[in-house]
């Protein structure tokens, strides 16, 4: 399989964007990655196109002779930088994807998780309601989502309220946790601070909360970047609850901190910034080993939800991984075959590779590729 061509595309929907690497090879097979997120996708589009004049006549699935060339030291490093981290990110999972179907295999199989047949979920509410946070729309998205199978909800009750009101205004943001609890226990409920908190609020806040609703399944970035040296002090104020982080890592180094760290329980990596499924396999690995559970972080579209799962795979202790329950609504339409969610679970088929595929319709309807500093209509 011969590399021919690498291409970012853009996939514009109502409530969100995918953002995503497509290389195709001599023999027409192509191989799928995702960058959302990135923060600069103009910027991470560029640092692809300087790769497609390296990778190109390369052979895809000489993996790691492809990544030599992607990887020749440099300085100052361009493993810190987020722009190049995700690029590299959405290369080497384009490149697993190829890696597997050469073989004929799923991309779980290649990693050594052969009979896995699904991994399980938990159903992020926030994407589906950036437009319309009001609590009674969230607790019917909570209880549906419950009822079709996801045994764990997520919320992020705190985003409409401004990080220097959150210590004397924190009504509105429980009347969302209320709404949602007449519905799902809260110890099933998962909650997201997306780091609003400084040490003094967050004290504040999760005293209120444990004594109005109880513990929730997991307290999510509470800290703002400023204050995250002083989570070890709620670690040992509030045992019984369980810490996650590390969505925004982008090197083996803050994974690392996080793991060797006692305040993290849960450990979230993100596919697409870390360097992709190379760098993220040991660490999870790693991360398990040293008695820290790990739920990929995975937010977004058809491409990354496959490859988070493909890799959730091997993980043993049945932390679920992050699903964006509704938040485009048909999206297992937009890939043959099909995308298939069901019972708040990720189900694998037989294909060889992530076992999906963007389709044409969708591509051409929907995407648009980064094209000499700007975007064009994919035609055909």
């Amino acid at each position: 399989m011969i590399i021919e061509k690498i291409s970012v595309v853009r996939m514009t929907f109502i409530r969100e964007v995918w953002d995503l690497v497509v290389i195709d090879t001599n023999e027409g097979v192509r191989g799928w990655g995702e960058v959302t997120g990135s923060m600069n996708i103009e910027a991470v589009a560029a640092i692809i196109d300087s790769f497609d004049t390296r990778l190109k006549g390369l052979d895809a699935t000489h993996r790691l002779e492809c990544l030599k060339v992607l990887n020749r030291w440099s300085y100052p490093s361009p493993l810190e930088m987020r722009t190049y981290m995700t690029a590299l990110s959405g290369l080497d999972q384009a490149l697993w994807d190829l890696s597997a179907k050469a073989l004929g295999i799923p991309l779980h199989t290649a990693y050594g998780a052969k009979g896995v047949e699904s991994v399980p979920l938990y159903a992020n509410l926030n994407k589906a309601l950036r437009k319309d946070r009001d609590e009674a729309i969230l607790a019917e998205h909570g209880r549906k989502a419950f009822e079709e199978g996801f045994s764990i909800i997520k919320c992020t009750p705190f985003d409409e309220s401004e990080p220097d009101f959150l210590f004397n205004n924190l009504s509105n943001a429980f009347k969302k946790i209320s709404a949602l609890t007449d519905h799902v226990d809260i110890s099933r409920i998962a909650i997201d601070c997306h780091r609003r908190f400084t040490r003094t609020s967050l004290d504040s806040m999760l005293t209120a909360l444990l004594a109005q609703f109880g513990t929730p399944f997991w307290i999510e970035d509470g800290l703002d970047t400023a204050h995250q040296e002083e989570l070890p002090i709620f670690k040992a104020r509030y045992p019984q609850l369980r810490f996650a982080g590390g969505e925004d890592a982008i090197t083996s180094c803050e994974i690392q901190r996080l793991v060797d760290s006692s305040t993290y329980d849960v450990i979230m990596p993100d596919v697409k910034y870390m360097g992709g499924p190379s760098v993220l396999l040991p660490l999870m690995c790693f991360g398990e080993r040293s008695g820290k559970h790990v739920s990929l972080h995975n937010p977004n579209g058809l491409v990354a939800t496959a490859h988070s799962a493909h890799l959730s795979a091997l993980l043993t202790k049945g932390m679920p991984m992050e699903f964006p329950y509704r938040a485009n609504i048909g999206r297992e339409e937009l890939a043959s075959p099909t995308e298939t969610v069901e019972g708040g679970a990720y189900h694998f088929n037989d294909e060889p590779g992530i076992g999906v595929e963007i389709t044409k319709e969708a591509l051409k309807e929907y995407g648009a590729t980064y094209t000499k500093g700007s975007w064009k209509p994919i035609q055909g």
